[in-house]
């Protein structure tokens, strides 16, 4: 008996000794979030989450979890996946107006209501839902969309110089015959670069259209994002 009240002992100091987050239950989820921007000298910046903590976070405490960002290009919003947020964190973190969280289960269908506001307001465009688009395949799509926009300010700051994004002079509803010569330019540069014939586009389609298409491209390829397939 002695021995076995000792073990007990043993084994609550063991567990006191770990700190207490690595005792809570953690979730892993997907978010749409805003982007902070710092300077970090001439001519460079540095991109993170709102309300996580990150190398150059201009207004911690942010929340601390193993995450991964994927921009929207320069559009000053991105996809996030926290890989071990806590419960209380999560629920902090979607009281606000300006973070949208991806159910857990992604393969039921998209059902809420408030999505086209929210996502077109970031320049994802929503009119291509149909009643059966799950959460994971409007995942893919966002991620693709994403893509597109990263690989156009990649090459738009290699001809032209500086951070530069799709929809910087742009709305969704803006046809791609009104942009600039350079912006056309860039972004059918874009498209070539993705193995796509870029005489196929048409000039008068609007940017929702086009950018919904480039979002395609990765419509039979895996994402990873943070080591986690989707």
């Amino acid at each position: 008996m002695r021995k076995i009240t000792i073990w007990v002992i043993v084994m609550a100091l063991l567990l006191a000794a770990i700190p207490a987050r690595a005792q809570e239950v953690t979730l892993q989820k997907f978010y749409l979030i805003p982007v902070e921007v710092v300077s970090t000298g001439p001519g460079t910046q540095a991109r993170g989450p709102k309300y996580f903590a990150w190398r150059y976070d201009p207004n911690p405490p942010g929340i601390v979890c193993a995450h991964a960002m994927m921009d929207y290009g320069f559009v000053d919003s991105a996809l996030l996946l926290a890989k071990d947020i806590t419960q209380a964190d999560h629920d902090a973190l979607i009281l606000n107006a300006d973070v949208y969280a991806f159910p857990d289960n992604l393969d039921t269908a998209v059902s809420d209501p408030a999505i086209d506001a929210f996502f077109e307001a970031m320049y994802l465009p929503t009119d291509w839902l149909t009643p059966s688009t799950t959460y994971r395949e409007l995942l893919r799509q966002v991620a693709g969309m994403m893509q597109f926009n990263q690989r156009y300010g990649g090459l738009y700051a290699e001809r032209y110089g500086g951070w530069h994004s799709i929809f910087d002079t742009a709305t969704l509803q803006t046809r791609l015959n009104q942009m600039t010569a350079q912006e056309q330019e860039v972004f059918l540069a874009t498209v070539a670069s993705f193995g796509y014939n870029p005489a196929l586009v048409p000039l008068n389609a609007r940017l929702r259209q086009l950018v919904k298409s480039a979002g395609n491209y990765w419509v039979d390829q895996p994402f990873y994002m943070g080591g986690v397939e989707f």
